[in-house]
Formats: structure tokens, C-alpha cells, sequence
């Protein structure tokens, strides 16, 4: 009690301005500590999302590519091993098609994507929107394996603008959804405290090129 009493009193003795500057430093290092335990474990967890579709994406691409050399070759020169190695991969294929079917699945229909941001939005009624655009369709693969594979990226890109916990409370909101999608890329920054600055870019995958929807 005898040194918070000593504290108070020489905080007390301090000029204004250095009682300004001890209080900001207090509330940036909070902030940075919030950040840390907040932010970082979502960050974390979509982070580790996004490796597995990668990799998914990654053996489906070997696969495709190996699919398109021996198909040529079976143009120029057919024989036994060579329509052998076909159908092996051809089998590897399907089963790696049928199991990133299964993810897509489960994964928000890319007509629904921008509207399900908004919602999410609308229903916290706490940040405000400055855009929100669906970009167009990507290949999941090179342009003639996304011929084979049927499957392609729509992603959409959100701007918003608020509070840090409003921040937090969306990006919460998102990933609780029962439905589910990749993120792309992350970007907060603080404008003017409180006010912070929150742009990414999420994903889904579907079975059409062309945007179907509103």
C-alpha cells in the first residue's frame, strides 16, 4: 500500500503531458497484449485451414499434370504399362476428386459468399462497410487441368472500418458459422485510435466459372 501510495503520489507530481504520454503508452500496450491473445489464435487456426487446401490442391495439380503427359503419350506410342500407369492414375485421380468434392461440399455456395459477409455484418450492427466486391472466378489449377478437376475459386473482398473488439466480435461471428470458406489475406491497421482499418479477401471453391447468383 506504502509504494501505490508513492506511485500515486509521484504520478500526481507529474505535468500533464507526461501524465498524457504514461496513459497512451498504458493503453497501447494493452492493446497490443489484446492483440496477441485474440487475434493470433484465429489468425492461427485459419492459417492452418489454408495449408490443408494447399496441399489438397497441391497433389491434385501432380496428379492432373501426370494424367495430361501420359494422355499425349498415348497419342503417339500406346502400350500395355503405359495404359496400366493410366488407369492407376486415373484411379488415384478419381479418389482425390471425390475427396476435395467432399471439402467443397461442405463449403458456402459462391453465390451466397458476399451476402453471407453482409449478414454477418448487418446482424452486429457495429462496423462500418466501405466496400465488398466479388472478384472473378480462378482457376483451381492450370487453365486445361481446371477442364479436368471442374473446379474454380471465387473469392470476395471486404473492407470495413471500426473499433478494434468490433473487429474481434465479427471476425468471431465468421468463424462460428456453421458453413465454411478460406481466407486469402488479412490486413488491420489502426487510422486514428479507436478507429481501425480491416480489409481481407475470403474464398469459396465451385463447380462453375461464371458467378451464379445476385
Amino acid at each position: 500500500m506504502k509504494m501505490l501510495q508513492q506511485l500515486s503520489e509521484k504520478f500526481a507530481d507529474l505535468s500533464k503531458r507526461e501524465k498524457w504520454l504514461i496513459t497512451l503508452c498504458g493503453t497501447v500496450g494493452i492493446f497490443f497484449v489484446v492483440l496477441t491473445l485474440l487475434i493470433d489464435p484465429v489468425m492461427n487456426t485459419l492459417s492452418a485451414k489454408e495449408r490443408q487446401l494447399q496441399s489438397t490442391k497441391l497433389s491434385s495439380q501432380q496428379l492432373q499434370g501426370q494424367i495430361l503427359t501420359i494422355t499425349a503419350q498415348l497419342r503417339k506410342d500406346p502400350n500395355k504399362e503405359l495404359n496400366l500407369e493410366y488407369d492407376r492414375l486415373m484411379d488415384e485421380s478419381m479418389a482425390l476428386s471425390e475427396e476435395l468434392a467432399s471439402k467443397v461440399d461442405g463449403l458456402v455456395t459462391p453465390d451466397k459468399m458476399a451476402e453471407l459477409l453482409e449478414q454477418v455484418l448487418i446482424s452486429g450492427n457495429k462496423l462500418q462497410l466501405q466496400s465488398l466486391a466479388s472478384l472473378p472466378a480462378e482457376p483451381i489449377q492450370s487453365s486445361e487441368a481446371s477442364a479436368i478437376s471442374g473446379y474454380y475459386v471465387h473469392p470476395v473482398k471486404i473492407a470495413l472500418k471500426g473499433k478494434y473488439f468490433d473487429v474481434v466480435e465479427y471476425l468471431t461471428a465468421l468463424e462460428s458459422l456453421p458453413v465454411k470458406y478460406y481466407w486469402r489475406s488479412f490486413h488491420y491497421s489502426v487510422e486514428e485510435y479507436p478507429q481501425a482499418q480491416l480489409e481481407f479477401e475470403v474464398y469459396t471453391i465451385g463447380g462453375r466459372k461464371e458467378f451464379i447468383g445476385g
